[in-house]
Order: structure tokens, then C-alpha cells, then sequence
């Protein structure tokens, strides 16, 4: 049972991971928009998600004490132990208004930023990050401030078994991270995924032949967001709170490499390489090795952030297409083109 909460870790983060890595590779890979700012939308689901479901509970618990405390969060666990289908539903409607505010707010954010590229909307996105992060760290009514917002109840919250319960929520948090992949697959081959290359690949081109490029780039960035914000609402359900310094550019950097890793423009890939970065991420920090009974006197994660700047630089210099490179875009009329082509080639060979 030692092991049972690490592999329960490891599978519940390589599932949150991925759903962020795949809306940097729908950004960055297929469509060209550095957006380094990941960790800002992970932290608007999950603030929103934690708010909203408080929030409510309270409200209808009817307790008139301090919102942000500890018996303010011993209630709303109970409330959710003892209410398994109104948290259930609480938990659809909380993760529904995240993705709606994530993606309201990475269309904002697309007009100001289509104005820049490159390294400019890379500096400006991890600005933003910090931003949001100081401020939910110093407005203390939004999510209590330096001391956070605890007593979040999730949608397993009824089951008394405590590794029965945060088993089935890795099982909930897979399931929605393959299906996060399975949609971005079908959304990357289709003629909308062409569309996305050909912006990536030359604006002005796309541009002349009458592709509305701003259209797109918002739209991309509103649908990154959206899951970025689905996994930061993920996130706040798995850890039963919001806690500002959770929200660290490591985050974004973290999927940033996943992606860099697997291989930009290819979700199988991504998917490689999230599981390999994941498995590092976990099994490198200090509570891995405090469960091998291996005490470690300084703070390891200074080397783990290392090791994931040089894996970045090694990636960039001899490995910049990745473990899986950029493959085709595969639409119904691409394969029935190929299909005609092998047949005729078949044909011309033959006596």
C-alpha cells in the first residue's frame, strides 16, 4: 500500500499534464503561438473551479463563519461526504464554468497579443503568469490570499476509503485527459488542421488566399485555454484547494518541455513525452525519496528545474523535432488521394 499513493500521483498528474501539453501543441505546434502563459489559465480554472464550489456550499450550509478557515473547510468536506450527488453535479457545473471562463479570457487575450510574435508573446504570456499569481497571492478575498482556500469537495468525496477515493478520481482524470487527446487528434486532422499549419507556416500566404488568420489564432487560443483551464480545475478538485504558489512559471515550462520532448505538431508524441516527464517529475522529488527512507539535506527541486532547462537546451540543439516528428495532416480526402496514387502506381507496374 506504500506504492499505491505514488503510482496514484504519478498517473493523476500524467493525466493533468497532458491535457496542458496538448493545448500548448494545438498553440504552438499547429498553429505558431508561443503561448507561455499556460500556467496563467491553469490557475483561472482552478481558482474558478475552488471559488465557485466553496462558494456554493457555504451558501447553502448557511454557516456564518470565516469563510477561509479551517472550520469553514471541515464543513464543505463534510457537506460533500454526506451530499454525493450535489457534489457530483457541483463538480460538471464547476469544471463547465472554468473552461467557459478560461476560454473568454484567452480570446481577450489573443487581440493584444497577435499584435506580437515569437519571443515577444513568449516574454509577454509569462508576465501575464506572474501577474495573476501575485495577485491571487496578495487579494486576500479571492482565494485567501498567502494562506489559500482549503476544503474543496470532490466528486468522490462520499467514498470513506481514502486511496479507493483518490484512485477513482485518476481514473476520472484520465479518462477526461484521453478525451481531451482523442479531440484535439480529430480536430488537427481535419481541414481545420491544415488551416492551422498553413497560418503557422506563412501568415502572409494564408492571408492572401483568403484565410482569416486572426479569426484563427483567436479561436486556437480560445480552445487551449479552455483545457488549460480544465486542468487547473482538475488540479484544485485533486488537492481539495487553491494555493498561489502552485501557480509557478515551472508549470507552463514543465509542459512546454513535454511537448518540446515528444515532438511539436504530433499529439502521440506529446503524449510520450508527457509520460516521460511526468515519471521524472515524480519519482525526483523530495517525498519519493523520504518514502525509500533516503534523506536528502537540500532542497532537490533546484536540480530538478536544472536538469529540465539543460533537457531544453539538449532538445533544441540535437533533437528539435523531437522523440516523434511532425507527421502529415491525415483528412478522409488526403487518404482517398493516396489510396487513388497507389492504385495508379500499381496499375503503371503491372503487365
Amino acid at each position: 500500500m506504500v506504492i499505491l499513493p505514488l503510482i496514484i500521483s504519478i498517473f493523476t498528474f500524467f493525466g493533468l499534464y497532458l491535457i496542458l501539453s496538448i493545448s500548448f501543441n494545438l498553440e504552438f505546434g499547429y498553429a505558431g503561438q508561443p503561448n507561455f502563459g499556460k500556467v496563467l489559465l491553469y490557475g483561472v480554472g482552478a481558482t474558478c473551479a475552488g471559488r465557485l464550489v466553496a462558494t456554493i456550499v457555504m451558501w447553502y450550509v448557511g454557516a456564518d463563519v470565516p469563510f477561509f478557515s479551517a472550520l469553514a473547510a471541515d464543513m464543505r468536506l463534510r457537506w460533500g461526504a454526506e451530499s454525493p450527488l450535489a457534489t457530483a453535479g457541483l463538480f460538471v457545473l464547476a469544471l463547465a464554468v472554468a473552461m467557459v471562463v478560461g476560454g473568454a479570457i484567452g480570446y481577450l487575450l489573443s487581440y493584444p497579443t497577435l499584435r506580437l510574435s515569437g519571443d515577444f508573446l513568449a516574454i509577454v504570456m509569462i508576465c501575464a503568469g506572474e501577474i495573476f499569481r501575485i495577485f491571487l497571492k496578495t487579494y486576500e478575498p479571492l482565494a485567501g490570499g498567502p494562506f489559500g482556500l482549503s476544503g474543496v469537495p470532490g466528486p468522490f468525496s462520499f467514498v470513506p476509503d481514502p486511496h479507493l477515493k483518490e484512485t477513482l478520481y485518476m481514473l476520472l482524470v484520465l479518462a477526461i485527459a484521453f478525451g481531451c487527446y482523442f479531440f484535439a487528434q480529430k480536430l488537427v486532422n481535419s481541414p481545420y488542421g491544415r488551416l492551422l499549419k498553413a497560418v503557422r507556416d506563412d501568415e502572409l500566404a494564408a492571408n492572401v488566399l483568403g484565410k482569416k488568420v486572426v479569426r484563427v489564432k483567436a479561436e486556437i487560443l480560445t480552445i487551449g485555454s479552455a483545457m488549460a483551464a480544465l486542468a487547473g480545475a482538475l488540479y484544485a478538485f485533486y488537492i481539495r484547494g487553491v494555493y498561489a504558489e502552485d501557480f509557478v512559471p515551472m508549470v507552463t515550462f514543465t509542459a512546454v518541455t513535454m511537448t518540446m520532448l515528444g515532438g511539436l505538431a504530433n499529439n502521440q508524441g506529446v503524449l510520450l513525452g508527457c509520460l516521460i516527464l511526468t515519471l521524472f517529475d515524480r519519482l525526483t522529488r523530495a517525498s519519493f525519496f523520504n518514502m525509500l527512507g533516503i534523506r536528502v539535506a537540500f532542497d532537490i527541486s533546484y536540480i530538478r528545474y536544472t536538469i529540465m532547462g539543460l533537457l531544453i537546451i539538449l532538445i533544441v540543439m540535437f533533437r528539435p523535432k523531437g522523440l516523434m516528428p511532425e507527421e502529415p495532416v491525415k483528412t478522409p480526402a488526403i487518404e482517398m488521394a493516396e489510396e487513388k496514387l497507389a492504385k495508379r502506381a500499381e496499375e503503371s507496374t503491372s503487365p
